[in-house]
């Protein structure tokens, strides 16, 4: 038997330029970054996408976005940016003039190498495209003070998002009008937090991880439900064994004292009178 076609949506745009170019993929030409630089972007990402939970939204990481046709050397790769509204379809890039669209939110980990162009060019360029904020993020906590800052569009302009400090230092907590979210970091630490519920997003890896207890838990449960049905069934089993016991002496005595009692009618039918109860018969 053949597999069933899937039917798929036509796209109504390319995904790539049909030019001829060749554009290189980020994962190609940037160099790898350590795990205190790895390990927030990752979650940034994941965690953002159970966020949103929107197919028609992208949340990307370290995708090159070219933004002019024909020149695959100027491109910029945000190490988090969410684009509504083109589809959550994986690329091997962005394109700004075949997808007609710019990211609303755009974040940048700082690194040795990469924080100076952060601070300038990239907010430069975020802001003459509009991207509506544009938060950095320090991890190392030595590039940026406060590591954790934010830039929110205000008529064509960035204006900085207050960010509230630890008297000590150590916690940055800013606000994100377009995300609804909390953006807390400390050193070599990030989350995002709900502020209604008060909880903080999980990614895909928190929340499988979190699925996975929740079914041992719930196996465990089942298992002991069913050890203490099995328990409750051999109760009620034992119970109704010594009941049948019961029933069966009960019985033979009721046959015993029918026996005797026949046994006595016999004896007087033969003019014999029995033996008081308890008493031997002749």
């Amino acid at each position: 038997m053949t597999a069933p076609q899937i039917a798929r949506p036509e796209k109504s745009r390319p995904l790539e330029p049909d030019d001829g170019v060749y554009y290189p993929m980020a994962c190609d030409v940037l160099p790898p970054e350590g795990m205190i630089h790895f390990v927030p972007q990752s979650y940034m990402q994941s965690a953002l996408e159970t966020w949103l939970d929107d197919p028609k939204t992208l949340v990307a990481s370290q995708m090159f976005i070219y933004y002019e046709p024909s020149n695959p050397s100027v491109s910029v790769s945000p190490d988090v940016y969410v684009i509504p509204g083109v589809g959550s379809d994986q690329r091997r890039s962005y394109f700004l003039w075949v997808e007609h669209q710019v990211p609303t939110f755009a974040m940048e980990v700082a690194s040795p190498s990469t924080h100076r162009r952060d601070r300038a060019f990239k907010r430069d360029l975020y802001e003459s495209w509009g991207v509506l904020e544009y938060w950095q993020y320090d991890p190392y906590g030595i590039h940026l003070a406060p590591l954790l800052q934010g830039n929110r569009l205000v008529n064509g302009r960035y204006q900085s998002i207050p960010v509230e400090v630890a008297p000590d230092g150590s916690l940055c907590i800013g606000y994100s009008e377009l995300l609804k979210l909390e953006l807390r970091a400390r050193r070599e630490w990030f989350r995002f937090r709900d502020p209604v519920t008060g909880d903080f997003i999980r990614n895909r890896q928190e929340m499988e991880r979190e699925y996975r207890v929740s079914e041992r838990a719930r196996f465990a449960a089942e298992r002991a439900h069913h050890e203490a049905e099995r328990a409750r069934f051999a109760a009620e089993e034992a119970y109704y064994r010594a009941e049948r016991e019961r029933f069966a002496v009960e019985e033979a005595l009721h046959q015993e004292r029918a026996a005797r009692l026949e046994m006595e009618n016999l004896l007087r039918q033969h003019g014999i009178e029995p033996p008081a109860s308890g008493g031997a018969l002749p």
